[in-house]
């Protein structure tokens, strides 16, 4: 009898894959690097490799194999196209998963934060992108796809931000900003004539992180930096389009609320909430008339991926359940 349930985040960092069974009981979790073919040196060879090592190795930990599981739901990122879907697709089928459904990972944050597992996912981690599933179970992907999509959000664009501005500041007689004096103190520099050579190198060689930079620019909010709060304003209102833009173009009665979850690290660790706010506030000027309660993701997105795939296979467990499940083995 099938009664194991699957669910995966995939991340472009790091990957969990858990395993239910249909009491709602957590039998095993695993713990994995990137799923992403995109940071993958051999693209969708090595992610094939890695996704099918993953979960034939978890599985036989508990004495299982793929044909036993009734349902699978997978979110990875780098699921952004229709070819990118059906190369993946192609690749579960090959693993032996009978039942499955594949999609990016912005979507686990609807089952997993949004009432009823339905609304919108805002993902502000290290990458970004919006996904929402309405009332009918239609799907909707807006960004993601970086440079294609404008995407403003994930740590990497707030960080290239950042080193624009100081740029623009020392060489460009743009406007100054107390991110130049933070970065030079970080790099251990006085002089503009030494920037270049050093941010470059200290760069590529690893000693200085975009996730470094990240956190400066938010140090630089606190400080009420207009320049890092520029870099905010404009992310909001990425945020707020591709929201609005769903919201207003699914089934999301106006007369009901819209739930919206906000994950990725730079959503839930933000602890000035000056992006927040202006999230909330570019929302209301989009969305005049709607009730949109926002929510932090307080549980691992797996738990949306699990939640989902119940639901697919007649198992009828809550999400809370799910949750405190997954925190008591470790995620």
């Amino acid at each position: 009898m099938k009664n194991l349930i699957i669910g995966i985040d995939g991340g472009g960092t790091k990957s969990h894959l858990a395993v239910f069974d249909q009491t709602g009981k957590c039998v095993t979790v695993g713990k994995h690097g990137p799923l992403n073919h995109e940071v993958m040196e051999d693209s969708f060879t090595q992610l094939e490799k890695e996704l099918s090592a993953f979960i034939k190795e978890t599985l036989a930990g508990i004495g299982a194999v793929p044909a036993d599981v009734a349902f699978a739901v997978m979110g990875i990122a780098g699921v952004d196209t229709e070819k990118q879907h059906a190369v993946i697709s192609a690749m579960v089928e090959r693993i032996g998963l009978p039942h499955f459904i594949l999609c990016n990972d912005a979507f686990l944050g609807v089952p997993a934060g949004c009432k009823g597992g339905v609304g919108i996912c805002a993902i502000n981690g290290t990458g970004s992108s919006m996904a929402a599933v309405d009332h009918s179970n239609a799907t909707v992907q807006v960004g993601g796809i970086g440079p294609y999509s404008n995407d403003c959000g994930g740590s990497s664009w707030y960080s290239f931000k950042l080193l624009g501005a100081v740029y623009g500041e020392l060489f460009k007689f743009e406007p100054k900003t107390i991110m130049t004096r933070m970065l030079f103190e970080r790099l251990g520099i006085k002089d503009a004539k030494d920037y270049v050579e050093k941010i470059t190198a200290d760069i590529e060689d690893g000693s200085l992180t975009l996730s470094e930079l990240n956190i400066m620019v938010f140090q630089a909010v606190a400080q009420n930096d207009p320049v890092a709060i520029s870099f905010l304003q404009e992310s909001a209102e990425h945020y707020a389009g591709g929201i609005a833009h769903l919201a207003s173009t699914l089934d999301f009665p106006d007369d009901q609320s819209l739930y919206v979850t906000l994950a990725g690290s730079v959503f839930v660790k933000e602890k000035t909430q000056n992006l927040l706010d202006l999230l909330k506030f570019e929302i209301a000027k989009r969305l005049p008339r709607r009730n949109v309660e926002f929510q932090k993701l307080h549980t691992v997105p797996v738990a949306g991926a699990v939640y989902w795939a119940g639901k697919e296979a007649g198992f009828k467990i809550d999400i809370d359940i799910i949750s405190k499940s997954l925190a008591e083995a470790g995620l």
